[in-house]
């Protein structure tokens, strides 16, 4: 499954909840497109996800690391998509 990084990014703008990110990360991880240090990241933010997703309350540290992950995998995927697009110009 390809995708768009830029779509991608406008989903991962707001992802409303934990359950989304980690439709998000899987996308990435799913994707033959991605480079090794998008899809290192998002492997990594998905253990942090898996966490928040298998208990029925997740504390405010596993909760803040998570989101945090995920704002890192973001910035990954900017630097990814711009990248591409520089060298796409050239």
């Amino acid at each position: 499954m390809e995708i768009d990084r830029i779509e991608w990014l406008r989903e991962a703008r707001q992802p409303h909840s934990y359950r989304r990110m980690y439709g998000l990360v899987m996308m990435i991880i799913a994707s033959p497109s991605v480079t090794a240090v998008e899809k290192r990241m998002a492997v990594y933010v998905r253990g942090l996800l898996k966490d928040v997703m298998e208990l029925a309350v997740a504390s405010a540290l596993v909760l803040l690391k998570a989101r945090i992950g995920f704002a890192h995998l973001t910035e990954i995927v900017v630097e990814a998509e711009c990248n591409q697009a520089a060298g796409q110009d050239a």
